[in-house]
């Protein structure tokens, strides 16, 4: 049977219904799929799931040559089977049965790059930055997209525009701004290197991570699950983004990091805990919805992107022990900073995960 089938065929094989009110965009999208080269086989699939829109973006953005399922690829490459599917579970792609989800030629050749990484770091080490690499990868893709559907399609398609014009275009805009785009994120991938490279650190007794000295801090937006029930959706999804929005430039201006925002939290790490209080402050201080903060100073474990230990702790429970609008220091951060802030004894409190009481200071600029 010929690849591109025509309208009797397609009919024939389930794909197109001539009767149905929509038959003229199902043909189109058909046509565009095929003139994409597309197989039978992946147009049934993607009507089975989520129709054709997806696999016209896929088909848009493949670079030339052989596209396998998951286990063909393991079974034909001179790789262990095993880990080409574990390598494919860390980078958060889906197994075989679930979405059709390819192996194209540039998706393979990654795969035998992080693959051969193994032998001088180790499988363990090697899985766990595929797991970094296709958690950002994966958050990038999310917003990259929600922005796309609820800034272009959904709009589109209120004004009349119908389906498959709006598939022709975004496939459009991913084909011609999508190596740019990719440029792009190589260049901050290589600014973002530098940034690391001037840190000071060493390791744990063992060699097994990089130890630092930090200030880590958590900041909570305080009560939005509440506002959630008594506004919109579009008025928390406002309320979170500034937060976000107003910890990232704080933290990035002060030479920190965020390291993940959770929901209506973040974690950050700055190396001067004069500098962290100030970040702090400042965002109780601008945010228009009550902000909490806690921080605390010392040893942290880098591993694979985040940070762990006593310290890390310490400062989750003293975000949790704070007022809303205030921030809440540790002992190590008050005998750091200088004579720019203003620090209150509130005495020991016993924390959760914590032997003894621990001294615990409020925070105000002088």
């Amino acid at each position: 049977m010929a690849e591109r089938p025509d309208r009797a065929e397609l009919e024939r094989l389930g794909l197109f219904d001539p009767a149905a009110n929509d038959a003229a965009d199902q043909l189109r999208l058909l046509t565009r799929a095929f003139e994409l080269g597309a197989t039978v086989d992946e147009v049934r699939r993607a009507s089975r799931i989520f129709g054709l829109g997806p696999l016209i973006l896929d088909l848009a953005m493949r670079p030339a040559g052989e596209t396998q399922d998951l286990d063909a690829f393991a079974e034909r490459s001179d790789l262990d089977a095993d880990l080409v599917h574990r390598l494919w579970l860390a980078l958060g792609l889906p197994e075989p049965g679930t979405l059709p989800v390819r192996v194209t030629p540039d998706a393979a050749a990654a795969l035998r790059l992080i693959a051969a990484m193994t032998t001088p770091l180790g499988e363990d080490v090697v899985l766990a930055l595929a797991r970094v690499v296709g958690s950002s990868v994966a958050r990038m893709t999310e917003a990259l997209s929600g922005a796309f559907r609820v800034g272009i399609e959904v709009p589109q398609r209120m004004t009349g525009v119908a389906y498959p014009q709006v598939v022709d275009d975004y496939t459009t805009v991913v084909r011609d701004l999508l190596p740019a785009f990719l440029e792009a994120l190589e260049a901050v991938f290589r600014r973002h290197l530098v940034v690391v490279s001037y840190q000071l650190w060493s390791t744990d007794e063992d060699r097994a991570a990089v130890t630092l000295e930090r200030t880590v801090g958590f900041a909570d937006l305080v009560g939005s699950t509440d506002v959630l029930h008594t506004q919109s959706v579009k008025e928390m999804a406002d309320m979170v983004r500034q937060f976000e929005e107003q910890a990232w430039d704080l933290v990035s201006r002060a030479g920190g990091r965020v390291v993940k925002l959770i929901g209506d939290e973040a974690m950050f790490v700055i190396e001067d805990p004069g500098r962290a209080c100030d970040v702090g402050l400042g965002l109780v201080e601008a945010s228009p919805n009550p902000v909490r903060v806690g921080l605390a100073h010392g040893p942290v474990v880098g591993l694979y992107g985040d940070y762990y230990g006593e310290t890390v702790n310490l400062a989750a429970r003293l975000v949790r022990a704070a007022t809303p609008s205030t921030l809440l220091v540790s002992q190590t951060v008050r005998d750091r900073t200088d004579a720019a802030f203003t620090f209150q004894t509130l005495g020991p409190r016993v924390l959760k995960g914590f032997a003894d009481p621990v001294a615990v200071y409020g925070v105000q600029r002088t």
